[in-house]
């Protein structure tokens, strides 16, 4: 495996819960979303790579109905439970995104994802993308959110690499791989989408205004 298997996931999210603290960005990217996702009048929505389901839960309380997909157990279970507690009706699955997704085709009017599909090889994030597109209606909408070539360095100052397995793609020392992306490769893997959109941004550290890191935000249309 080239990247980093559920256990590493599952330990991960249940450190947090030990230690009280959860993977939550706030509304960072949902409310970049919402205004395409509400004028494109989508109902259905997958989260890939939900973990706990914080934006799952957002996007419910909003309107929609959403699914949320993670490849850790212990991410889904912490997001089924906050769904219980809350009231809210969330659909999770636990599956990995590397493998073909357990939806049939044309399942949702959008696939969102958040800081969660840069994490492979080139080949496996181009079958990612296919299999994204196999699962959005047409005329349904991607909205995504990836770390850009430009965070790399930034990024290796929290987790240093170990080596660079592929051109922009990397093994850090806590086992996670991290694939950057440029605007090129990723006009090249949404050249058969429509409506494309990319917007680089940076987003600062809310105790020290330095920054934390470079993201491109993306959303694609599916072709008729």
């Amino acid at each position: 495996m080239s990247y980093a298997p559920s256990a590493h996931w599952n330990e991960f999210f249940s450190k947090c819960r030990d230690a009280g603290t959860d993977l939550d960005w706030g509304t960072q990217w949902t409310k970049i979303h919402l205004p395409f996702l509400k004028s494109a009048n989508v109902k259905t929505v997958l989260d890939l790579g939900c973990g706990t389901g914080n934006d799952v839960l957002r996007l419910v309380q909003q309107g929609f109905t959403v699914s949320g997909m993670d490849f850790s157990e212990e991410a889904v279970r912490q997001g089924r439970e906050k769904s219980e507690k809350l009231g809210l009706n969330a659909q999770f699955v636990v599956a990995d995104m590397a493998k073909r997704l357990p939806f049939d085709s044309a399942t949702f009017d959008a696939v969102m994802s958040n800081v969660a599909i840069h994490m492979f090889s080139d080949r496996i994030t181009r079958e990612l993308f296919e299999e994204i597109r196999r699962i959005i209606r047409p005329n349904g909408l991607f909205v995504f959110h990836v770390n850009s070539t430009e965070d790399a360095l930034v990024r290796a100052e929290r987790h240093p690499p170990l080596r660079e397995i592929e051109p922009n793609y990397f093994l850090e020392r806590h086992g996670q791989t991290m694939h950057f992306f440029s605007q090129e490769y990723l006009l090249d893997l949404l050249s058969d989408w429509k409506d494309v959109e990319l917007k680089h941004y940076e987003i600062l550290d809310e105790q020290t205004s330095k920054l934390f890191k470079r993201v491109w935000w993306g959303k694609a249309i599916q072709p008729d």
